[in-house]
């Protein structure tokens, strides 16, 4: 599968089980930033052409998928996943500050989690054991002050349900 192939089965994957809509040309034009989007959330997806062992958030990702956001006057979102496409998968980094359900206000430490100056990594199967133990949110939020300022990591099926509650869908 090449890089196009899997980032446009991903992008699908996000906005159908989201209900959103992919972006036309998926940020290749001007004008057209992010990969999927709705009328409050701008994504943009990454995802890998094989299965990794670890989900990995890099800064450059996050500072360009905020940028874009303000400029359409939308809430920032970046998804990866650990190549697979799939939504048991694939994780969602978002502003804390947009997280005001108190369903999702407890913060996990994260086990074998590792910042670099400009990546986050999470090792996956941790992530899925503690998704898999039945968490009253089935989230996993961490916060990153460092480079990446306040953010919250949840599950592509948390968010979606996080989504619901704040916009009453």
């Amino acid at each position: 599968m090449t890089n196009k192939e899997a980032s446009e089965r991903q992008e699908k994957l996000v906005a159908n089980y989201m209900g959103w809509q992919v972006v036309s040309g998926s940020g290749a034009r001007p004008f057209r930033p992010g990969d999927v989007q709705n009328e409050y959330y701008l994504v943009e997806c990454k995802t890998h052409t094989k299965e990794q062992k670890n989900i990995i958030f890099h800064k450059e990702h996050w500072d360009k998928i905020q940028k874009e956001a303000i400029s359409v006057h939308k809430y920032p979102a970046l998804i990866t996943d650990d190549g697979t496409q799939r939504v048991d998968a694939t994780w969602v980094m978002l502003p804390k500050r947009v997280i005001t359900s108190e369903s999702i206000s407890e913060i996990l430490n994260l086990v074998n989690t590792s910042t670099s100056g400009n990546t986050v990594t999470y090792n996956h199967e941790a992530m899925k054991t503690l998704y898999k133990a039945g968490y009253d949110i089935d989230a996993i939020n961490y916060i990153l002050e460092s480079s990446f300022g306040e953010v919250a990591i949840l599950s592509l099926s948390e968010f979606k349900k996080f989504y619901e509650e704040q916009f009453e869908c």
